[in-house]
């Protein structure tokens, strides 16, 4: 059974943490990032109005939602735009743009009707045309999105990103300005499978960052729009008030945000602290409201762990390592398999990070629900990754490698922060002591690191996930050959029948069915383990005892639209 994280948390309180004090980095998609060092910002009302300041560890990747695969930048989009829905803390979706929709009777066509009086944050009417210029812009072949292909549920979505179709064909339309029509090419929302507000079956993924509008005149008529706020034009509960490049980027109320009566603050300054050390300091010395993630340590922990001022949430995402599996010396299951085998994750779980997540046995994480059970996903499928130093010697020697002899030395690539770089060591340690088997660690500043994985300069790498719905797909499509995220380069009969696998699973209505499939998919992905599941993800926030009602979405990301300072 899963330890609950704010049991994990009291743990953490009440022992001292080993080794790293470092935290994980930003990630594709859900994960988290870091480099080193900064400087941070001011805190405290300006001209007494109600500014929060929340550090990070660094700046934003992009700005563009249609472009972003990162949580860094997720926490500046999800408070700067919102889309139809949104996801909230408990994993649960509420309306956010959309006001009503309705669903066919065949369950192809989805009817949007917008709420009433939205605006731009320029105060220019914001309109479903809006809808379908941004969805068909991060299907456009030349816009490279790396969502595109959670839209390809969309009738001819999948032939105009990528087989030379029309947009004019895309199943999505803005009838008038408030209403828009939505065509898929099954009975489902096949990315997500889950229940919208309300009870229908729809698309958590139009509450993620990559399906918010985007305004065509602002994106099309200035590049890079996002680089001033001069330029940038969202429709979210903050705007873009400044740039602060390498220091902080500040955020004001949005007074054309369509619930802007029920935002609090004045604004958010957010500054980029590098240095977890230096951003402890900034906090006990009031110079920050409040931070996250992976500028809390263990020593913040032991400091403010029997506090209120410390917070845990669970999140529905793994930390995981890739094997590049086009490398012949891992094309072998048996190889990478022992690889995985000689890990022990309970011991990195509790010496080094400090929010000490459950160790991960599985990729689906806790939290997901299996249809048709009272227990989740999780629980129904049980372990699949066996720890057995022996078993890992003997199938190390069966692949024709005894004590390591003949591997290469692996190139084994992380981000630079501190945590990163002590779990490097000791997944370095225990291969060589446990196996015979040598690795080089290489590390990165953040952005270099994740253009060295795309080009897949590396024998193992530093990865994790984020789900964006309470479904097994979140989490399993990430492996699926079509996915323009996955990076472990992993091929085969088991590869393809996994790809029909979750792809069956996209078209089928009956869930008990689909819970079948997944747990059987996901054991054809454990056992030819082109990855390497470390730990579950969580979230911490510290934040002062005057700051209320800050608190994280399922996705990981920090929330500013109902939070408050006393």
């Amino acid at each position: 059974m899963k330890k609950k994280l704010s049991l994990l948390l009291c743990a953490a309180l009440t022992a001292t943490t080993l080794a790293g004090c470092g935290q994980a980095q930003s990630s594709p998609a859900g994960t988290d990032a870091g480099t080193e060092a900064s400087a941070a910002g001011t805190a405290g009302s300006k001209e007494g109005e109600k500014i929060l300041t929340y550090a990070v560890m660094e700046e934003p990747e992009t700005l563009d939602p249609t472009l972003n695969n990162y949580s860094t930048s997720s926490t500046f989009l999800q408070n700067m735009f919102c889309g139809l829905f949104q996801l909230e803390a408990d994993g649960s979706l509420s309306n956010a743009m959309c006001d009503t929709y309705e669903v066919s009777e065949d369950g192809l066509t989805y009817t949007f009707t917008l709420k009433d009086g939205l605006k731009w944050s320029d105060g220019s009417d914001l309109t479903a045309g809006d809808f379908e210029y941004s969805w068909k812009r991060v299907l456009n072949p030349d816009t490279a999105s790396p969502a595109a292909w959670e839209l390809h549920y969309l009738k001819g979505g999948e032939e105009y990103n990528t087989q030379g179709g029309s947009a004019q064909d895309v199943g999505v339309k803005a009838v008038d300005d408030k209403t828009l029509e939505v065509i898929v090419n099954c009975d489902f929302f096949d990315a997500d499978l889950i229940l919208l507000p309300g009870g229908m079956p729809g698309a958590a993924t139009l509450a993620s960052s990559n399906f918010f509008p985007v305004k065509q005149e602002v994106v099309e008529g200035q590049d890079p729009w996002t680089k001033s706020a001069d330029t940038y034009v969202c429709n979210g509960a903050f705007t873009l008030e400044k740039i602060n490049p390498q220091s902080s980027y500040v955020l004001k109320k949005n007074p054309n945000y369509y619930d802007a009566g029920s935002v609090k603050l004045d604004g958010v300054e957010i500054v980029i602290i590098q240095s977890p050390e230096s951003a402890l300091s900034a906090y006990n010395a009031g110079e920050i409201d409040a931070m996250g993630d992976n500028l809390v340590t263990s020593q913040a922990i032991d400091q403010y762990g029997n506090t209120e001022e410390l917070k845990g949430y669970d999140k529905i995402g793994t930390r995981y390592y890739d094997f590049n599996c086009s490398k012949e010396y891992l094309s072998n299951p048996d190889v990478r398999r022992a690889l995985a085998m000689a890990i022990d994750r309970r011991t990195i779980c509790e010496s080094i990070v400090p929010s000490k997540p459950e160790p991960a046995y599985g990729f689906v994480p806790y939290g997901i629900p299996y249809e048709g059970s009272s227990e989740d996903f999780r629980t129904v499928s049980g372990d699949l990754i066996q720890e057995d130093v022996e078993a890992a010697k003997k199938l190390l020697a069966d692949a024709g490698y005894p004590n390591g002899e003949g591997l290469p030395v692996l190139t084994f690539i992380v981000t630079n922060t501190k945590e990163n770089k002590d779990i490097a060591q000791v997944i370095q340690s225990m291969w060589k002591d446990n196996l015979g088997v040598q690795a080089d660690i290489v590390t990165f500043e953040s952005k270099v690191y994740w253009d060295e994985q795309k080009a897949g300069n590396f024998d193992v790498c530093f990865d994790g996930w984020t789900g964006d719905y309470l479904d097994p797909d979140t989490n399993l499509n990430c492996f699926t050959q079509a996915r323009a995220y996955n990076q472990n380069r992993w091929s085969g009969d088991n590869a393809m029948k996994y790809d029909s696998m979750i792809e069956e699973c996209r078209n089928l209505a009956d869930n008990s069915k689909r819970m079948e499939i997944f747990k059987e998919a996901e054991a054809i992905l454990m056992d030819e383990m082109p990855i390497i599941p470390l730990y579950y993800l969580n979230a911490i926030v510290l934040a002062k005892p005057d700051v209320t009602g800050l608190v994280k979405n399922a996705d990981g990301h920090t929330l500013f639209r109902n939070a408050d300072k006393l």
